[in-house]
């Protein structure tokens, strides 16, 4: 993630959702943001926030408009939203990459039964 630059991440994001069979729906991109929603159905999607400047990556599984999982940074500390307590914060010593995450969230789906 470090000086990760917006060009890189979008081929990553693209390369991803290719090997994970996830569609795009939407995208949206500046040179140092990216906000995206990635997954199955607009029901169930990851939804992914880059800030290549402050060298944030924000990621969070939702189902029908809840986050059920995520891992994001506020003040510069990373933490996880547990699948179990999503509102809860638990500090992390290093964000996730979103390839990383994806296998995390499909894993999730499946014990599920979404997947």
């Amino acid at each position: 993630m470090k000086n990760m630059k917006v060009g890189n991440f979008l081929q990553q994001l693209y390369s991803l959702c290719l090997k994970y069979g996830l569609e795009i729906f939407s995208l949206d991109y500046t040179d140092i943001t990216v906000f995206s929603r990635i997954g199955y159905s607009s029901d169930v999607f990851i939804q992914v926030y880059l800030n290549s400047k402050k060298e944030k990556l924000n990621l969070a599984l939702v189902i029908s408009k809840n986050r059920i999982y995520g891992v994001d940074k506020e003040g510069g500390i990373y933490h996880e939203h547990p699948l179990d307590n999503p509102e809860t914060h638990i500090p992390l010593q290093k964000g996730i990459s979103l390839e990383e995450f994806i296998l995390k969230s499909i894993d999730i789906l499946k014990n599920l039964g979404i997947l």
